[in-house]
């Protein structure tokens, strides 16, 4: 067998994300008590206010609108493989309505920071972040801008 056909597809960090390329979502959990919404999971509530211990897994949000965004120009920790030579890559804030969450996560292939525009319609995605030697392609969440709908 060649190792081609032994690529896999695997997330950078198991269990924080679906790998449905048709429709991910984030994986997080929410207090059964408070209904709190938590990503990445919590293994207890967080809100102060809550007595809550038991939290059910559930698929969050996909969609949210642009809270805010920056240029890193430093290299990151792992996870992330940085391409060889290293470029300046855009990181985004989501503001997801209903679980009242704010995710961070890296801008899409394809769109650079001149296209974004705070409160945009901003979309979940999952890219391949890296191959590895043994041709898996390691993915990660992103987000991307919305098409827009007809005017």
């Amino acid at each position: 067998m060649s190792s081609s056909s032994q690529a896999r597809k695997i997330p950078v960090i198991e269990g924080w994300f679906t790998m449905d390329e048709e429709d991910p979502h984030l994986i997080g959990n929410r207090c059964k008590v408070c209904g709190d919404y938590f990503f990445p999971k919590a293994y207890s509530c967080r809100n102060p206010h809550c007595t809550g211990t038991e939290l059910e897994e559930i698929s969050i949000s996909r969609r949210g609108r642009l809270w805010s965004y920056t240029i890193n120009y430093y290299l990151p920790p792992t996870p992330y493989v940085p391409p060889d030579p290293f470029v300046p890559y855009t990181i985004v804030v989501v503001e997801l309505k209903k679980e009242k969450l704010m995710v961070m996560g890296q801008l899409a292939n394809g769109y650079d920071s001149e296209q974004l525009k705070i409160g945009m319609e901003i979309e979940l995605i999952v890219e391949p972040l890296f191959k590895d030697d043994q041709g898996n392609e390691h993915f990660i969440w992103k987000w991307k801008p919305m098409a827009r709908q007809g005017l």
